[in-house]
């Protein structure tokens, strides 16, 4: 007996119950279930709709589909695309077999049984409940894909986490089922879930079972907890609820027998388990207590191929069928217990419990199946071992290559001068993912190839090149064949949305603070001199005092007992995830110079590479620009929302902390020096510097205003674009803004931190912030005709707005809708037009989708009347680009994300998906244009010839921005100058960016650095009058040029 009182009695009680029941039983009865990470798929609604897009681009059969009951936008959607009988079934709203029914299912593993039966239930419009003993994200994507491809009608899939081996997990969902679930949103209680009466249960859990007779003890106790016991108090508990509002409902359990009662030996205590069913069976006409709130079927299953239980058998099935055994798939099994829950079968198990034969005869069968296993082994051809197996060298991986390009039709629809036309002809990022080509590898694949890995890795100092060869930080040599499988997981950990590493103060998460205390004693302390002293006695005069020790030479301050006086400390912060910038980026990599790295704000150096990559992706520099345009016709339209938080932290904190500083930090934290930075040392331009401040619509206002100086008149060439940081106080801010997703709140919902940001899901929490930002260039479409600069979309559109009177500067607007005025006669309709783009040419959507409550439905609801304003046909989808999900909200950048990302999907014809969308929220249905995709769609069968950038702001500023496929530049090139112009500015802009990949290439590899600043201000080494003099005459002339580095009158 355990002595209680004594000092071991918890050491000497844990080992009583580990002999008794082994040492690893308090974590297999550990519980597991968690309200809070519960999640509800009934979207069928929304993921049909992709379906019907995906059977009209060929990558589906229509005879593969059941679109029963998917409603009339999914009608509306088919329809467009001809599919006639899609859009019937969509209609057909009859009821379903079991839409009356709910069901709990467990042990829905994939491969299972029970798997086969929650899709047979999800097919016949049922709600099913299934538990997981494990709901990874992995995990819910089996059940996403599952209820995707079965669901019909309304139906719906509760997935519930939970250890069915724990009483108290199974005591909890029970109670979770049968109770009303709310929440509080905005001041109001919203129903999360109903209270659910189930009238089917499928007890399928079971856990992998081995041990023979000898072995009885804490394994077998364990599995007959599970294959029993759990099975009874989940009888038990589930028929009682709602007994008193539902008199005379049964709850009908199919219990899944077997024929096996130990025959086959060395499965623990399956055999056991599955004769006390037979038991149970009989408790039903003997126990009064629940007998009249149930009804059995008790089903022997037989031989189930491939599952967890006899996949590892399935070699030996021939042999067995050949013995005259009938073996099943899990969908033939499937089909058999859901004949089992027929309107019949319920009738006469409620009478008396139903006993069913799907042995397949392996319950009278004598076949041995310990001789099959030997004879199949010895049937089993040899094989030569290494000997087969072909000769492999690792492979190089394969660098980044431009896009290749799909040709949409613009063939005499373009009637824009090219003089008046604006195209992108340059993009580079720094943000999360790192460069454009990486986050969209990322993007569409989910993944990193292996360029993206060796790219990653050198901008992050985690490889170098030296002479002939990679190197490692630690200067050991590695093959290139082997970087990828050494550094994949490393970068994609050091990517993306995150949790912070240790950046702008914070440290392990926790951000200082200065506390205030109040002395309980006098506190006394030394200082230099007497003016010193006297600072601290006018602070604070009615608490200090201050007086010279002879003896020591020194002055001495003293602060009474009760002065308040300030402690750091470090304090949890409640967002702790985000989107980085890659971890130990290092700009030196692209030959930014030490000075400037070190006294420049992070975002200005942010931005020069960014600005750096624009121009080098597309072979082009500032100086052969500069030796076309006349500098006064390049000008800047970047902005940022914030401005340099790095720079402004240092103004303010290091200055009240008395912290060392840099004399000119003032200027490194005005938002405009960023762009400043780019224009002085590295575009060269004398044009207009404008630099919007729009929150998170900047980069969009910078289109637009770089759109709008080209168009009248002011430039031929224009830097625009975006960008901001992160910061403790912007992070703390949004934070007590409740604007940002609550870290701890999603982290206790069981979602991956990767996927915190998720738009349009139901389970969003709002935006996820990040940092960085790009750089888009614009030119006119004459100027890039004429120098043969590759053209990466057209700017069809361009304009901001305000929502008029509001009482809440966040609170998103309709004001974007305004591009519609007018309907079929809007400025957005007339001006798409005059670039061949009509109005149901437009394909994609790139949202602002911050994951917010209130941002996610105004937007789709914007374009949703938009679509409809301007002559949308009905039913033309458009699909829905959720950047933010991979990126998180970079604020300023986040648009130039936006726009790059759209030229690149429109290039490419390559849609990506939301990967972080479980479940689209029901609160989107009525948006019926909209299409949330959760795989990449492939439209280069029908290549995309336009899409629509959104973007909004604090502040009530939003922009829209439409961008069209490249190939309408070139069709209006080929209309105005001919069909040899037009192959000539194709090869001139291919040879472009093939020169601007192998300048990359070349730099990673040990060659010339990319960054390249400007030798004596352009003006030829002169200085004071002389410069003064030449850079006046540059200015008042219009036939000035760089030649050769310097600023000069060109003759004629």
């Amino acid at each position: 007996m355990v002595d209680l009182d004594d000092a071991d009695a918890d050491a000497a009680l844990y080992e009583l119950v580990a002999r008794e029941l082994g040492s690893d039983w308090p974590r297999q009865v550990a519980p597991s279930f968690d309200a809070r990470k519960t999640v509800l798929l009934d979207d069928r609604w929304a993921s049909a709709r992709e379906d019907v897009s995906r059977v009209a681009l060929g990558e589906l059969d229509a005879a593969d589909l059941d679109l029963t009951g998917a409603g009339e936008a999914v009608a509306r959607q088919a329809e467009y695309f001809g599919l006639d009988d899609l859009a019937a079934q969509a209609r057909d709203l009859r009821p379903l077999e079991f839409a009356d029914d709910i069901a709990v299912v467990t042990g829905a593993s994939p491969n299972s049984i029970a798997a086969s039966v929650v899709k047979q239930l999800l097919r016949g419009g049922a709600t099913v409940v299934v538990t997981t003993s494990s709901l990874s994200h992995a995990r819910l994507g089996f059940y996403k894909q599952l209820y995707a491809e079965s669901a019909r009608g309304q139906a719906a899939l509760w997935v519930v986490p939970a250890n069915l081996s724990s009483y108290a997990d199974l005591d909890n969902v029970i109670e979770w089922i049968g109770s009303e679930q709310t929440a509080t949103v905005n001041g109001a209680t919203k129903l999360i879930k109903p209270a659910l009466k189930p009238t089917l249960l499928f007890p399928f859990a079971a856990p992998s079972v081995s041990g023979t007779l000898v072995d009885a003890g804490a394994p077998a106790e364990m599995q007959m907890r599970l294959l029993l016991w759990s099975v009874e108090r989940l009888i038990a508990g589930l028929s009682a609820i709602g007994t008193s509002t539902h008199v005379g409902a049964r709850l009908h359990v199919v219990l899944p027998g077997s024929p096996n009662r130990g025959r086959f030996g060395g499965d623990g205590a399956y055999g056991e388990s599955k004769a006390s069913l037979d038991a149970l069976v009989n408790r039903w006409n003997a126990e009064t207590t629940w007998k009249p709130n149930t009804s059995l079927v008790h089903m022997l299953i037989g031989w189930v191929r491939g599952t967890g239980l006899m996949g590892g058998n399935d070699p030996l099935v021939e042999a067995v069928e050949k013995a005259g055994v009938t073996t099943y798939s899990t969908d033939e099994i499937a089909e058999l217990l859901i004949e089992q829950i027929s309107e019949d079968v319920r009738r006469k198990a409620a009478e008396h419990p139903v006993v069913v034969d799907a042995t397949g005869g392996l319950g009278k069968s004598d076949i041995n199946l310990s001789e099959l296993a030997r004879q199949a082994k010895a049937q089993q051809p040899t094989t030569g071992g290494d000997a087969d197996q072909p000769d492999t060298i690792p492979a190089l991986p394969t660098p980044y290559r431009p896009i290749a390009e799909t040709t949409p039709d613009f063939t005499g629809q373009v009637t824009q001068d090219l003089d008046d036309m604006v195209v992108i002809v340059g993009v580079g990022e720094v943000g999360p993912l790192g460069s454009d080509r990486t986050r969209f590898d990322v993007e569409l694949t989910g993944d990193l190839t292996a360029a993206g890995v060796i790219e990653l890795a050198w901008t992050m100092g985690l490889i170098h090149w030296d002479t002939d060869s990679w190197y490692t930080r630690d200067d050991e040599p590695i093959d290139e064949a082997d970087i990828y499988d050494r550094y994949h997981d490393d970068v994609l950990a050091r990517v993306g949305v995150r949790r912070y590493h240790d950046d702008f103060g914070m440290v392990g998460n926790l951000a200082p603070e200065l506390t205030t205390i109040y002395l309980d004693q006098d506190l006394s302390f030394n200082v230099a001199d007497k003016a010193t002293a006297k600072t601290y006695v006018d602070s604070e005069p009615d608490t200090t005092t201050a007086s010279f020790d002879e003896e020591a030479g020194e002055w001495i301050v003293t602060r009474k007992a009760g002065s308040a006086v300030r402690v750091p400390r470090r304090m949890a912060m409640s967002r702790f995830v985000g989107g980085q910038i890659p971890e130990g980026f290092d700009p030196a990599v692209y030959g930014i110079p030490a000075d400037m790295i070190d006294n420049l704000d992070r975002v200005a150096i942010w931005n020069l590479v960014a600005t750096v990559e624009a121009f080098l992706n597309s072979g082009f520099s500032p100086a052969e620009l500069l030796r076309a345009v006349h500098p006064a016709r390049v000008s800047s339209t970047q902005g940022t929302g914030l401005g340099g938080m790095e720079s402004m932290r240092s103004l303010y904190i290091d200055g009240l902390l008395a912290e060392p500083r840099q004399n000119d930090i003032l200027q490194e934290a005005l938002p405009n020096v960023m762009a400043a930075h780019v224009m002085q040392s590295y575009v060269g331009g004398y044009g207009q510097m404008i630099h919007p401040v729009a929150a998170c619509a900047t980069a969009a206002v910078s289109v637009e205003e770089g759109v709008d100086k080209i168009k009248l008149g002011k430039s031929d060439f224009v830097v625009a674009g975006g960008y901001d940081d992160l910061s403790i106080e912007g992070i703390t801010g949004f934070g007590d803004m409740a604007a940002t997703a609550d870290s701890n709140e999603m982290a206790a919902k069981g979602i991956d931190e990767r996927y915190f940001s998720r738009a349009n899901d139901r389970r969003r929490g709002g935006f996820v912030e990040s940092a960085g930002g790009g750089t888009v260039l614009l030119a006119r479409g004459s100027v890039a005709a004429d120098l043969g600069l590759p053209v990466l979309g057209v700017i069809g559109f361009a304009e901001s707005f305000a929502d008029g009177v509001h009482t809440s500067i966040p609170a998103p607007g309709l004001g974007a809708l305004g591009a519609g005025r007018g309907g079929t006669e809007s400025r957005l309709r007339k001006q798409l037009a005059q670039v061949g783009v009509g109005v149901d040419d437009i394909a994609v959507i790139s949202k602002h989708d911050t994951s917010t409550t209130a941002n996610d439905p105004n937007e789709s609801d914007l374009h949703e009347r938009l679509a409809a304003a301007i002559g949308r046909t009905p039913g033309n989808p458009l699909y829905v680009v959720s950047q933010k999900t991979l990126t998180g909200h970079a604020k300023g950048g986040a648009a130039a994300f936006q726009m790059i990302g759209l030229t690149q999907v429109l290039r490419s014809g390559q849609v990506p998906a939301n990967r972080a969308l479980d479940c689209v929220d029901p609160v989107l249905a009525d948006y019926e244009y909209l299409v949330w995709l959760r795989k990449p769609l492939d439209l280069t069968s029908r290549p995309p010839k336009a899409g629509i950038v959104t973007s909004l702001g604090f502040g009530h500023v939003s922009a829209l921005v439409a961008i069209v496929h490249p190939a309408a530049f070139v069709a209006a090139v080929r209309a105005q100058r001919g069909a040899a112009a037009a192959a000539k500015w194709a090869d001139q802009a291919h040879t472009r960016q093939q020169a601007g990949t192998r300048r990359l290439l070349d730099a990673m590899y040990g060659g010339l650095p990319l960054y390249e600043r400007p030798q004596d201000r352009n003006l030829g080494g002169t200085t004071g009058a002389p410069a003064k003099e030449r850079e006046a005459a540059v200015l008042l002339s219009d036939k000035a040029r760089l030649v050769d580095g310097v600023l000069t009158i060109i003759d004629d």
